[in-house]
Formats: C-alpha cells, sequence, structure tokens
C-alpha cells in the first residue's frame, strides 16, 4: 500500500491528523495518530480506512506523553 491514506482521509472528512508514533519492520507498520474533527466525520474516515484494509484500534485515552 503506497496511498497517502490518513492524508485523503483528512481531506475528504475534514479531519486533522497528528501522527504520535509509528514503526515499520520487515513489511509490517504501525501507527499511532491523533485524529480530530466532529463525530460523524471521524466515524465516516475511520470506516474508510477500513475499507481500504487498515486495521484501525481506536485508542479513548492519551496514552502517549
Amino acid at each position: 500500500m503506497n496511498e497517502p491514506l490518513l492524508w485523503k482521509m483528512s481531506q475528504q472528512f475534514d479531519l486533522v491528523f497528528n501522527i504520535r508514533r509509528a514503526d515499520f519492520t520487515e513489511g509490517i507498520g504501525w501507527l499511532m495518530a491523533e485524529l480530530e474533527g466532529d463525530e460523524k466525520g471521524l466515524q465516516s474516515g475511520i470506516r474508510w480506512l477500513e475499507e481500504q484494509g487498515v486495521h484501525v484500534d481506536p485508542i479513548e485515552q492519551d496514552v502517549v506523553q
């Protein structure tokens, strides 16, 4: 997957993202990002990411300081 998915999501659903942590090892990567926007945009954006094949696990608290 070589698409700028977070950027596309932010543009399409009027969301702001902040990448807090990320890692890529041997073909597998993950990232932790904060998303800001209205509730409808957040839900739609997350659903769109999942439709693109991204596994999303919401974190409801600030785990990065």
